[in-house]
């Protein structure tokens, strides 16, 4: 597929929008609002019960995420948010008081919240690494293990500093002193690699909504084996069981024995549709150079913002970013709505003017976004 094929399948750059907001939400494409649009109405006419032809979809977009992070779609399970997944893990351990969790200092909240609700809950210590330039590598992972850790939970990008982690190195780490190795995905896929097994990640979560282009309410979590041995299940629900039809045979011992237990209920077949979609279109534009051309971007901007004495927290190295490119300046609430004045849609966190352009955006809108930045 070429970039302009792709290109016109977002109907905001038929306008004047220049959408460089992608860690936030992202826009939808015709090809993911036409699927739901069919999804619907076969659901209103003659689908309407969703169940026997929905799950095919649910099943085969298990294959497309399987395939986009290297794992069985049998460890793949649907949730609602990141929150859910990550909540799911955090609540589902037999923590004990002298327990400790190691978390980033200015990791976003849904990766840290479920993690101190347990240490109101069950006494757990929670820890905070918190280097001065904001790289979490894994020398600073190692002055902050103690004998005590058990967890270590992490985002692949960091929301904030655009920070890639190298979860390969940090899986070894964690496999070696056998604490559990937790990943937030939502700021790095699609368009960062991720082999969950070889990187020797036990859990990871990820919603649709942000760089996967998909609609609200729709995440996965991927579960490995040691991770479902060690999670007590603390609420189940009629899909959580094989032969879910047999309504009254209330045995819970018929779970089932993979991550599906997980899915209590009917999942939101409208949003899985929506991912579904989406990653057919990642596929068929191609995953690698998704990747490329998101680097290509964040390296684009990186060196632009730089030449005019910008502090960019995001690092040059492309083995240690991705899509989110995040700076210092002065006003950034001021240039932020400057922005908005020419319909170029960007954020503002933590007081930091970030931009996180996806693979479709183009070379001339960054320099435009740029240049009205400085005028």
């Amino acid at each position: 597929m070429l970039l302009e094929d792709a290109r016109r399948q977002f109907p905001h750059t038929w306008t004047d929008m220049i959408y460089l907001n992608h860690a936030a939400i992202s826009p939808l494409s015709f090809v993911v609002r036409d699927a739901v649009d069919k999804f619907m109405e076969r659901r209103a006419l003659k689908g309407i019960e969703t169940y026997p032809w929905a799950q095919k979809i649910a099943m085969r977009t298990k294959d497309q995420i399987a395939e986009l992070i290297h794992t069985k779609p049998e460890r793949i399970a649907f949730v609602l948010n990141t929150d859910d997944g990550i909540n799911l893990l955090a609540s589902g351990i037999a923590w004990k008081t002298e327990d400790r969790i190691l978390l980033y200092r200015y990791e976003y909240p849904a990766n840290v919240y479920p993690y101190l609700n347990q240490k109101k809950l069950h006494g757990v210590e929670v820890d905070f690494m918190e280097p001065a330039d904001g790289r979490i590598t894994l020398d600073v992972i190692k002055e902050h293990l103690t004998p005590e850790t058990k967890l270590l939970s992490l985002s692949f990008v960091q929301f904030l500093t655009g920070y890639r982690a190298d979860l390969e190195a940090i899986g070894k780490l964690c496999k070696e002193r056998n604490i559990l190795f937790a990943v937030d995905a939502i700021q790095g896929l699609p368009h960062s690699f991720i082999d969950v097994e070889k990187s020797q990640i036990d859990f990871l979560a990820c919603g649709a909504h942000k760089w996967l282009m998909g609609t609200d309410g729709t995440a996965f979590i991927y579960v490995s084996q040691k991770a479902q041995d060690l999670i007590r299940q603390s609420y189940m629900g009629a899909a959580s069981v094989n032969n879910p039809f047999n309504f009254f045979d209330y045995d819970t011992d018929r779970i089932r024995n993979d991550a599906s237990r997980y899915e209590c209920g009917t999942l939101n077949f409208p949003g899985i549709t929506a991912l579904n979609a989406s990653l057919k279109f990642f596929q068929e534009f191609g995953y690698k150079e998704i990747e490329n051309r998101v680097l290509e971007h964040s390296g684009y901007l990186i060196s632009r913002l730089t030449k005019h004495g910008v502090h960019v927290l995001t690092s040059e190295n492309p083995a240690e970013r991705a899509g989110i490119v995040s700076m210092e300046i002065e006003q950034p609430e001021e240039v932020l709505q400057r922005l908005g004045k020419k319909n170029i849609i960007a954020a503002v966190r933590g007081g930091k003017l970030r931009l996180s352009p996806h693979f479709y955006n183009t070379e001339e809108e960054l320099k435009t976004a740029v240049n009205v930045i400085f005028e």
